[in-house]
């Protein structure tokens, strides 16, 4: 059977920066890289409030993205 090891972590936050010619909403994303892989969702997600509250723009979608190394 196959073992997963945590790599890395990633933490990405949207920000809504206004609407397309159609009437769509436009992100822009901003990516945080080298995440403790031990950090909870909790913690990310104030960490993201805290960070979305000195941007000009409202926070949209907070993501966590998890790079693992399999091992067979």
């Amino acid at each position: 059977m196959a073992n997963q090891i945590p790599v890395s972590s990633t933490l990405r936050i949207d920000f809504e920066t206004g609407l397309n010619e159609k009437g769509a909403l436009v992100f822009k994303r901003r990516t945080f890289s080298n995440i403790k892989v031990e950090a909870t969702a909790d913690q990310l997600f104030s960490t993201a409030v805290a960070i979305a509250s000195v941007q000009d723009y409202p926070m949209g979608e907070v993501t966590r993205v998890d790079t693992y190394s399999l091992i067979g």
